[in-house]
């Protein structure tokens, strides 16, 4: 079976299938800046493609792949597939994402809703501009900072990622909730409570944190606006790992700017090295939005990197590897996504 690595960032998963794939599996390579004509016939001898980030921003690979004549499963080594429609992937060509960055994006959020708790950033910021104004020796209340033990974390999207961040929440103390599109019959472990997606406005009332980790769709595409913000507490916080889209720009940092909410944790974003918004000029390190949440002294912000271990792109590798195993079985993968549709 014939497998063609799209990109360069795909050569570290290449290293580890290499290690397990037998004579039975060749690997082909093609980067970005390579002859497309050589992509072309690559990618019709191929069985299997895997991309890199690379490829997929740089690459141009769509249009090739939807002629390529013999290519069964694109392998896409992340979770996310928002952003590919089936009506433009080929009739048959299966799709498949990648796991393994649960463990790394749950203690990404569990460490956020521990810096927002005690205010974090903003004491050691003080404290090193040689203010005293939160020492633990004074009375004045607005000195002091939270604690997470009895809090409420609510899940919005309660996967993979909402599991391994549930079981940390619980070993803090906190109460957990959980929210997907229909309930489920019996409340999930590690949850006290869990939801369909008509009690939305339930866990926004309840939650002292709120983890957005859902998929984009049309169903959760701005589900945070001004009106589900106005839900909220004044005190509560929101963390977002979906993607940008799930928060409606504007009205998600007048809040934060206004105080309608405490803070915010942001690791997904709007705006993109060389992926602008409709009409945007392509930069290599633009603002990630067009509003400035920089300014904003309630916000944690990071450039998308909540996955980014070496553990995780283990996993993922060995999730890449059982997906490959599997299907050579002709066994959908674990890592179905859905089937082409041109």
């Amino acid at each position: 079976m014939n497998i063609l690595i799209l990109g360069k960032k795909g050569e570290a998963i290449q290293r580890d299938l290499q290690e397990n794939l037998d004579e039975s599996w060749t690997i082909y390579n093609w980067n970005p800046g390579e002859s497309e004509v050589d992509l072309s016939n690559l990618l019709d001898k191929a069985d299997i493609a895997i991309t890199g980030s690379d490829a997929l921003i740089y690459g141009g690979i769509f249009k090739f792949i939807s002629s390529a004549k013999n290519l069964k499963l694109l392998q896409i080594p992340f979770a996310g597939v928002d952003w590919l429609n089936p009506q433009l992937i080929p009739k048959n060509l299966m799709v498949a994402n990648a796991s393994g960055h649960e463990i790394a994006m749950s203690e990404y959020i569990i460490s956020c809703v521990m810096s927002l708790s005690i205010d974090l950033l903003a004491t050691h910021n003080d404290f090193k501009s040689g203010s005293w104004k939160k020492t633990g020796t004074l009375s004045d209340p607005k000195s002091m900072h939270g604690e997470v033990f009895g809090k409420k974390i609510g899940i919005i999207g309660y996967g993979q990622i909402g599991i391994e961040t549930a079981i940390r929440a619980k070993s803090l103390g906190m109460k957990t909730y959980g929210l997907n599109r229909t309930k489920r019959n019996n409340t999930p472990k590690y949850l006290d409570w869990h939801g369909s997606s008509d009690q939305l406005d339930f866990i926004l009332k309840e939650s002292d944190f709120l983890v957005l980790a859902c998929d984009l769709n049309k169903s959760t595409r701005g589900l945070i606006n001004k009106k589900t913000l106005s839900l909220m507490k004044e005190t509560s916080y929101i963390i977002n790992v979906a993607r940008g889209d799930v928060c409606e720009e504007e009205d998600l940092f007048l809040a934060l700017k206004n105080r309608e909410i405490a803070g915010a944790a942001i690791d997904t974003w709007w705006i993109y090295p060389d992926r602008p918004k409709a009409g945007g000029t392509p930069e290599k390190e633009p603002r990630p939005s067009d509003f400035p949440f920089h300014k904003l002294d309630n916000i944690i912000m990071t450039p998308h990197n909540s996955a980014h271990t070496q553990e995780s792109d283990i996993r993922r590798s060995k999730s890449i590897l059982d997906n490959l195993l599997d299907f050579k079985k002709g066994k959908k993968p674990s890592g179905f996504v859905f089937y082409g549709n041109k």
